[in-house]
């Protein structure tokens, strides 16, 4: 029996999926904050099957020290193959104001070296569409919104930017999720976001029985188009 190849699109340094889960061969690792980078090195130095996202995730703005934005974008730029995230807001989290700026320099930062960036938004997509306008479309990075759960018109507007990508997880998984037949195929990637308990295998048979169209998107993403 052929076994489907998959990639876990948004994980953490705590689970890398393809150590536990069967036909999983890959596993985009996100940090979430400046200290994770040098342990997702080592860990990417040991895995040629971990492909690594440097960030601060909006909920540890408050381990932000100063010139963050610097060491970043001299991490990436000399290690061209790094993504950007996971990065966004979170309207349930403290100081907005922060969280905007913080990711304001990161998503400058993904624009200027021209790199995958994993999105975290949660009750701020006006804000994330407003920032979106500010560029042409042709300039803006490829962009992945992880575990996409916003309703049709968020949905409809990210759809005419033509490098978003919407990674599906835990929401599909517990019925949480119902516009799955609105987002075409070519943009949908799976993810576990760490969670043991999520099987992609059962993400990827609600949403197509060609599963190697989601790796493919995959690949296209970690390679940067």
């Amino acid at each position: 029996m052929n076994i489907v190849k998959m990639i876990d699109a948004h994980s953490h340094i705590d689970y890398i999926t393809h150590n536990f889960q069967r036909g999983v061969v890959g596993t985009v690792c996100c940090a979430t904050k400046e200290t994770d980078w040098p342990v997702l090195i080592e860990m990417m130095n040991k895995d040629k099957n971990i492909y690594g996202a440097f960030g601060i995730h909006p909920w540890f703005i408050d381990s932000v020290k100063k010139d963050f934005d610097k060491r970043l974008e001299d991490l990436l730029e000399r290690n061209r193959a790094y993504m950007l995230g996971e990065i966004g807001l979170d309207k349930y989290k403290p100081d907005m104001e922060k969280q905007q700026d913080v990711f304001q320099k990161q998503f400058d930062i993904a624009i200027r070296l021209s790199r995958p960036v994993f999105l975290h938004c949660v009750g701020a997509w006006d804000k994330i569409l407003h920032i979106l306008k500010r560029y042409k479309q042709s300039d803006l990075p490829i962009i992945v919104v992880h575990d996409f759960n916003a309703n049709t018109d968020i949905l409809t507007k990210l759809l005419k930017y033509k490098n978003v990508f919407f990674s599906l997880g835990k929401n599909v998984v517990y019925d949480r999720f119902c516009r799955i037949d609105e987002i075409p195929l070519n943009r949908i990637l799976v993810e576990t976001d760490g969670d043991k308990n999520i099987i992609l295998k059962n993400i990827i048979d609600k949403i197509s029985k060609n599963e190697s169209d989601i790796y493919n998107n995959t690949l296209k993403v970690i390679n940067n188009g």
